[in-house]
C-alpha cells in the first residue's frame, strides 16, 4: 500500500503557510501537471490529483485544522479527494474558482479545448442538515425535500418550442466560445452571442421558457456517517441537476451542523461533562449517576477526590 506524501510537501508550502500561499502553490503545481501539459503522462495525472486532494484538504479551515492534528487519518471521511476525484474533469468541476469555466483566465492557458471535449456537466445543489450528538454516536440519515430543475417533458430538455429546433451559432459556429486577440496574446471567451451554448433558440418552449428545465420537488436521502464533524461537507454523486446538453448531473453537497448538547462538551471523539459533589462526598467517596449518550451510568467517585479532578469512562464518546 503506496504511503500518501504529507500535503504541505505535496504543494511545497510550510505548515504555517497563510491560504493565499497555499492557493497560489497549488495553481503553480496544477499548471505543472495538468493534463494538457502532459499528455499520455501517468505520472503526471497521478500528481495532478494528488494536488487537487492536498488543496482541497489544506485550503479548508476545519479540515486543515485536523489535519494538522491528526495527519491523513484526520480528514477520511471528510469528504476529501482519495474517493472524491476520479479523473481530472471532476477536478475542473470542484475547484472553479481555480480553473475558471468555459474561456476562464487559467483554461486559456491551454490551446486543446479540453473543457469543449465533451458536453457541460449539470449544475450542482447545496443542502444544509443538522445533527443531534445521539446522532453523530451511531450514524443516521436525512431526507431532504428538494426544489431541483428536470429536463422539461415538453421540449425533451432542448428549450425550443416543438416544430423549431434550435439553430447552429454563427457567431462561434457551434462551440460556446471565440477566440479574442489582445495583441501577442490569444483566449477564449464564452460567446457573447449564444452565451456558451453554441446554439440560438428562435422560439422557446412555453413551459420552460427555453431554458430546457423546469424545477420540480424530489426527495432524497442522504446518509451522515457517525462522528461526523460540524462543518463537514458530504457530496451525494449525480442528485444535483441534468444537463441540457447531455453530459452528467451535477452532485448534491450536504454540509453539515452539529447542534450543541446540554450536557456535553466534544472535543474530537470524546465528550466532556461537568458535574458537583458536596465536601462530604469528596472527602469520603461516593457513586453518582451521570447523562451519557446511551442513557446513565454509574461512575464511582474514591475519597479525597480533589476539584477540577477528570474520571474517564471508556467507550462512551464517540
Amino acid at each position: 500500500m503506496t504511503q500518501k506524501r504529507d500535503y504541505y510537501d505535496v504543494l511545497g508550502v510550510p505548515r504555517d503557510a497563510p491560504e493565499s500561499d497555499v492557493k497560489k502553490a497549488y495553481r503553480k503545481t496544477a499548471f505543472k501537471y495538468h493534463p494538457d501539459q502532459n499528455a499520455g503522462d501517468a505520472q503526471a495525472e497521478a500528481k495532478f490529483k494528488e494536488a487537487a486532494e492536498a488543496y482541497e484538504v489544506l485550503s479548508d479551515g476545519n479540515k486543515r485544522a485536523r489535519y494538522d492534528q491528526f495527519g491523513h487519518a484526520g480528514v477520511e471521511g471528510m469528504g476529501n479527494g482519495g474517493a472524491q476525484f476520479q479523473n481530472a474533469e471532476d477536478i475542473f468541476s470542484t475547484f472553479q474558482d481555480i480553473f475558471g469555466g468555459n474561456g476562464g483566465i487559467f483554461d486559456n492557458m491551454f490551446t486543446g479545448g479540453r473543457r469543449q471535449a465533451g458536453p457541460a456537466s449539470g449544475s450542482s445543489l447545496q443542502a444544509r442538515v443538522s445533527v443531534t450528538l445521539e446522532e453523530v454516536k451511531d450514524g443516521t440519515s436525512r431526507k431532504l425535500s428538494v426544489k431541483r430543475r428536470e429536463l422539461c417533458g415538453t421540449c425533451e430538455g432542448i428549450g425550443a418550442a416543438k416544430g423549431s429546433p434550435p439553430e447552429m451559432c454563427t457567431t462561434c459556429g457551434g462551440l460556446g466560445v471565440v477566440m479574442q486577440s489582445s495583441g501577442f496574446f490569444s483566449r477564449r471567451i464564452t460567446c457573447p452571442q449564444c452565451v456558451g451554448r453554441g446554439k440560438i433558440i428562435k422560439n422557446p418552449c412555453g413551459d420552460c421558457a427555453g431554458q430546457g428545465l423546469v424545477k420540480k420537488p424530489v426527495e432524497i436521502t442522504v446518509r451522515i456517517p457517525a462522528g461526523v464533524e460540524d462543518g463537514t461537507e458530504i457530496r451525494c454523486a449525480g442528485e444535483g441537476e441534468p444537463s441540457t446538453e447531455g453530459g452528467a448531473r451535477g452532485h448534491l453537497y450536504c454540509h453539515v451542523s452539529v447542534e450543541s448538547h446540554e450536557h456535553f462538551q466534544r472535543q474530537g471523539k470524546d465528550l466532556y461533562c461537568a458535574g458537583d459533589l458536596s465536601v462530604s462526598e469528596a472527602v469520603l467517596g461516593t457513586k453518582i449517576e451521570i447523562p451519557t449518550l446511551g442513557g446513565r451510568a454509574e461512575l464511582k467517585i474514591p475519597a479525597g477526590t480533589q476539584p477540577a479532578k477528570v474520571f474517564r469512562l471508556k467507550g462512551q464518546g464517540l
